[in-house]
């Protein structure tokens, strides 16, 4: 380890006028990292240094369930066309073409290399099931990269792919990786929320979401407290309680209320609630409106 003195830590005294969030401004100020273009970040030494111990947090726990891969960024287009997601991913994924005019792109994700290599080299069902996963560079074409380091076109992630037997055995895997995950959070100390998600383009029958609170963050979330549930809004469902239907009184038909005067559906419905009230008071029947209601007689009409 080098002396503070011979370290490079370009210190600034100001925050970049640009900088909105307090997770930006710090990590310019402090030397962590520097913007190259939009979206588009240098990790110096203190932020490269801080990268690789979270990566060796993740390696670790990782490491207890699966095998890491290193995989390319440079992916064919005819990969993409095959899962159907080449025009899915619309203007969010770098494209380029090569100089024989060959249609390339810049990885976003992985599932289409993980699977050509699983179908390729997995030739029995004995080798279920496998789970593999990379730390590896992704690009992602934001239209307003932003707030830093939370929004920007090239980043590091960790990704991970289970080749199951069954749904049984994708259960255990997913559950696997949830445990993993548990773990990584609770090392890096960081208080944190598992929530119902949208799959989005990523796809699957289930999702989650490791949320951490801040008022930078964009995702909108509904919880509970008494009952654990969290989802974003996308995914978020709410039960209501139990409502007993009224049970059906005289002989079921319409009845008509004479509403003299009354043009809009707001003045009838007033003129009918002060119609009920009047006729409760008059039968002493106190909070029974609706019995009241339903057994309105012809001479109660005028």
């Amino acid at each position: 380890m080098h002396r503070w003195s011979q370290l490079f830590i370009p210190t600034l005294r100001e925050a970049p006028a640009d900088a909105e969030v307090a997770s930006h401004k710090l990590l310019v100020r402090a030397g962590y990292i520097r913007q190259l273009g939009a979206g588009i970040y240098s990790f110096l030494f203190l932020g490269n240094r801080s990268t690789q111990k979270i990566m060796g947090i993740v390696r670790e726990e990782m490491d207890k369930i699966g095998q890491e891969f290193y995989l390319p960024t440079l992916h064919p287009r005819d990969l993409w066309e095959e899962s159907g997601r080449w025009t899915v991913m619309g203007d969010n994924m770098f494209r380029l073409k090569d100089r024989k005019g060959a249609d390339l792109c810049l990885g976003m994700t992985h599932e289409e290399v993980m699977t050509d290599i699983a179908r390729k080299e997995l030739r029995s069902y004995k080798q279920l099931p496998q789970i593999w996963y990379q730390i590896q560079t992704k690009f992602r074409d934001e239209p307003r990269p932003k707030s830093g380091l939370l929004r920007v076109r090239q980043f590091i992630m960790k990704d991970a792919y289970s080749f199951d037997m069954d749904a049984a055995g994708l259960d255990v895997s997913y559950q696997k990786h949830h445990d993993t995950y548990c773990r990584i959070f609770d090392r890096c100390g960081l208080k944190y929320m598992v929530i119902d998600a949208h799959s989005g383009a990523m796809g699957g029958s289930q999702s989650q979401e490791f949320m951490v609170r801040t008022p930078a963050g964009e995702d909108l979330i509904v919880s509970c407290e008494k009952c654990n549930y969290a989802a974003n809004m996308e995914k978020a469902t709410s039960k209501l309680a139990p409502v007993e239907d009224l049970k059906p009184e005289g002989d079921g038909q319409p009845l008509e209320v004479h509403t003299p005067g009354q043009k809009t559906i707001e003045d009838v419905a007033r003129c009918d609630d002060d119609y009920r009230r009047g006729f409760e008071n008059r039968q002493g029947w106190g909070s029974g409106r609706r019995a009241a209601d339903a057994r309105r007689s012809p001479d109660e009409r005028s």
